[in-house]
């Protein structure tokens, strides 16, 4: 009888213990719904009355992963082609070369102090990309310009395009027909364009001796923005290309111009070895604070004159930077 007893009271505990943990589960339960349902109310409405530049910088970020960085060539004040960083839709090579000519177009406004080289009635025929060859068919209106910009048109339009991934080489059509020469100057041009041609020419020849081409890097400041500018100098030395390009942007300024370089002429030159395609200079000291410009526009210009791959910077027997062509 006690037995039964004390089975019976040991059997309601378990059942009212039981009951317990239910209601406890039951209650934990609505408290995890409701704060969930809190949590995504307050999302939403956070979303919802967030300041709409908040807003915007998140619809830019789901925006720009759809877009690539490239660079194009616009007109400074001085009738310098200037090196632009632009965005362009993902996809192919000649979407992006439609891309690039409507920003080429003088109606862009998009950037002060620079204006863009084609006239805003050219019309595009065609483009076609084969090869590694970019083709771009123009109605006659492309060079419907001053006699001096000319020969602008074409440099901005092919060094803007080379700037694409995969292209060799640049094709100008008129109506159909090879672009062969410039009506106003009556300059030659070959059918393929590429960096052979040169942009920004600086001639400082005296003779047809020893004749040697190579491309600087120089600053343009328009009071808010650098931009960097190349200009394809051609002039009598004796000296390896290296040597040229280290003197000539060993300074302020590029003579007679507003461009400047961001190796100032107090910096020394310890030593510079080519190795196949590797070259590397060491200097004897370095200001960090424009150590990044000044490998830029050094490396740069090495790339675009030189069969050069990789430039290395050392001070001191220590690597500081290290720049590869087309990175």
């Amino acid at each position: 009888m006690k037995y039964h007893f004390k089975r019976t009271i040991l059997v309601r505990f378990f059942i009212n213990l039981n009951g317990w943990f239910m209601l406890r589960r039951k209650a934990l339960n609505r408290i995890y719904l409701t704060t969930l349902v809190l949590f995504v109310m307050l999302i939403t409405f956070t979303f919802e009355y967030m300041e709409p530049s908040k807003k915007t910088k998140l619809n830019e970020i789901e925006y720009a992963s759809n877009l690539d960085t490239n660079h194009i060539y616009l007109l400074n004040e001085d009738n310098y082609l200037v090196k632009v960083d632009i965005l362009l839709d993902k996809g192919k090579i000649v979407d992006k070369a439609l891309q690039i000519v409507n920003n080429l177009s003088i109606n862009n406004k998009k950037y002060n102090h620079l204006k863009g080289t084609i006239p805003s009635n050219t019309k595009v025929n065609s483009i076609t990309f084969e090869n590694n060859i970019l083709t771009l068919d123009f109605s006659n209106d492309l060079l419907k310009v001053n006699d001096y910009l000319e020969e602008k048109v074409v440099e901005s339009i092919v060094y803007s395009m080379l700037e694409l991934e995969g292209v060799s080489d640049v094709i100008i059509k008129i109506d159909g027909e090879n672009l062969e020469k410039l009506e106003k100057s009556n300059k030659n041009l070959p059918i393929l364009l590429n960096k052979d041609f040169g942009i920004n020419k600086d001639y400082e020849l005296t003779n047809l001796k020893n004749t040697q081409k190579v491309v600087l890097y120089y600053v343009y400041n328009d009071n808010s923005n650098n931009y960097y500018v190349p200009v394809t100098k051609y002039l009598n030395s004796n000296q390896d290309k290296v040597k040229i390009i280290i003197d000539s942007l060993k300074g302020n300024y590029f003579s007679g111009t507003n461009l400047s370089s961001y190796l100032s002429y107090k910096t020394n030159i310890k030593n510079y070895d080519l190795d196949k395609d590797i070259l590397t200079i060491t200097f004897d000291e370095l200001n960090n604070d424009n150590l990044e410009e000044v490998t830029y526009s050094l490396a740069s210009s090495v790339f675009d004159s030189m069969d050069v791959k990789k430039v290395i910077f050392e001070v001191e027997d220590k690597i500081i930077a290290v720049k590869l062509k087309n990175n």
